[in-house]
């Protein structure tokens, strides 16, 4: 009997990866936990323009149940007069102030401090929007497709904000250094009075005071001029004279529109800082302050 031929069946090659090539370590593979807020993240991305457009629906429904009751549709402004206001300033070239939000500090906040920056800068440009006298608004020194550009991306419509978003350029790449005026608690300066010919530089960093001193040392490095505002001038606080970025903001527009600064002051910070109005020459105590907490328990402030 001849033997039976034997079928060869070929090899075939191995395939390399991570996981078998010689000299590499396998990866950790990702917690329950990790997983798990991938998922919801994926999950909270998908619904986010559903409840967007669930909001917009409600928005329109109370709109027109006050309308047929003859209520007022709306307390503010309309989104036509906001519009108006900032067209005509672009046209005119006309503004009470400028200020340049200072985003350069890409690497040194963690995710979830960008993207309170981010929410800072998200309601600078409201309370510009709804002021009755905006100013010129400028974000400076985004590092393109960097942590914050990526944070700005999440917010539909933002590039269709009316400000001017300068990508890979700092502030002293864009203005005159005589006219900008850096502000930073550290300052010696005063800041009197908000000049309409200079722009006000705010540092966007949010930082829980790791890297005190820091927008003050860059400013004074490059050659600029600093100032703080002045809040122990006007008001006594019981915590320490640091605010953030939109409060910031907040006081400017409101002494750029011809407000003074204690009632600015009392009417922007937070009640928790305990800011009262100092004494006057004649040893009495500012009205302001008063009326500012009768408004606030009255009518809350809400969120943006």
């Amino acid at each position: 009997m001849e033997p039976t031929e034997q079928t060869q069946i070929p090899l075939q090659p191995a395939v390399l990866s991570l996981n078998n090539c010689p000299g590499t370590t396998p990866g950790t593979p990702q917690s329950k936990n990790q997983l798990k807020k991938q998922r919801k993240l994926a999950e909270f991305a998908e619904l986010k323009k559903l409840r967007r457009e669930r909001e917009r629906q409600r928005k329109k429904q109370k709109r027109r149940e006050a309308k047929e009751q003859g209520l007022p549709v709306r307390v503010g402004p309309s989104r036509k007069e906001l519009k108006r206001r900032q067209v005509t300033i672009a046209e005119n070239g006309v503004a009470t102030f400028s200020v340049a939000i200072d985003l350069d500090y890409d690497d040194l906040m963690q995710e979830r401090d960008i993207a309170k920056c981010v929410k800072q800068c998200l309601r600078i440009y409201t309370i510009n929007r709804r002021s009755a006298q905006p100013g010129r608004l400028h974000f400076t020194g985004i590092k393109r497709n960097g942590h914050i550009h990526e944070c700005f991306k999440k917010n539909d419509g933002w590039e269709n904000w009316n400000v001017e978003y300068h990508f890979d350029r700092t502030h002293a790449d864009l203005f005159e250094k005589p006219k900008l005026v850096y502000l930073t608690c550290e300052s010696d300066t005063l800041l009197d009075k908000v000049q309409p010919d200079c722009t006000y530089v705010i540092g966007g960093l949010v930082d829980h005071n790791h890297f005190k001193g820091l927008c003050h040392s860059r400013a004074t490095e490059a050659g600029l001029t600093t100032a703080r505002l002045p809040l122990s001038e006007h008001v006594d606080m019981k915590t320490r004279s640091v605010l953030s970025t939109y409060h910031v903001f907040e006081l400017l527009n409101k002494v750029a529109a011809g407000q003074d600064w204690t009632s600015a002051i009392l009417e922007t910070i937070p009640m928790r800082k305990g800011a009262k109005a100092k004494a006057t020459t004649n040893g009495q105590e500012l009205d302001a302050n008063s009326e500012s907490e009768t408004e606030s328990q009255v009518e809350p402030k809400t969120d943006s």
